[in-house]
């Protein structure tokens, strides 16, 4: 019972960098609409908590071999004859604090993939970019060039979406959040600061009646007729 203790905190310490940095990847990766299975998340997270583990390895190997052990040959002498066992059974707590800083860099490590650049990220994109598979969100590219924009000093810059539904209704606001909906992975959008127009007012393309406004509004995409997009300075008319 002791050893299966032992091997599933073992397992966990493995693991849980890795599946830290997937989640962190996640969150900041807009959706592609494809849910990827238990399968292929546990795969992704078993290759991040490998490459983690495989970049502290060698680090750690230096510090034992050539820090720690420095001063105690017949120590090393008897690791090299016996394993590692013989390192763990003459210092446990020098090992426990070697495991332990190593599970702390691991988490660190995880941490900086997870929120700036992972390096099994980049490889996956170069790849599917080099084969001409990737598939960008249009909307996601879209609150990306508004954010570029207003970082080189065009703060007033907005994005605006025009939704024309099939009903011949109109909908035209800013644009506030993209997301899908769970039960049939159709497009969801926000938008704020809302116009509405009227079927007739769209049919004769001339405002028969002011707009109605609203705070904002869900749409679903898939009772859209159309899309349209507006990169504007000032909020259209």
């Amino acid at each position: 019972m002791a050893l299966e203790l032992e091997g599933l905190v073992i397992a966990l310490a493995f693991l849980l960098p890795g599946f830290l940095a997937s989640k962190l990847v996640a969150a900041r990766t807009p959706a592609v609409g494809r849910q990827a299975s238990a399968f292929d998340e546990t795969l992704e997270s078993l290759l991040r908590s490998a490459s983690i583990h495989l970049m502290i390895a060698p680090l750690a190997l230096v510090v034992v071999r050539f820090v720690l052990l420095r001063g105690d040959p017949v120590l090393l002498s008897r690791i090299y004859s016996e394993g590692l066992q013989a390192y763990y059974d003459a210092r446990p707590l020098e090992v426990f604090l070697v495991l332990f800083g190593w599970l702390v860099g691991a988490f660190l490590i995880a941490l900086l993939f997870g929120c700036r650049r992972d390096p099994i990220e980049f490889l996956f994109q170069r790849l599917v970019k080099s084969t001409g598979t990737l598939s960008e969100d249009p909307f996601y590219l879209l609150r990306q060039l508004v954010i570029e924009r207003r970082e080189q000093g065009q703060s007033s810059c907005q994005l605006w979406i025009q939704a024309r539904l099939k009903n011949g209704y109109t909908y035209r606001g800013e644009l506030s959040f993209v997301g899908y909906r769970d039960e049939d992975k159709s497009r969801e959008l926000m938008l704020a600061n809302v116009k509405f127009f009227p079927y007739l007012a769209q049919a004769t393309d001339k405002l028969c009646s002011p707009p109605k406004l609203y705070d904002f509004v869900f749409i679903d995409t898939a009772n859209c007729e159309s899309l349209e997009v507006l990169l504007t300075d000032k909020a259209p008319s």
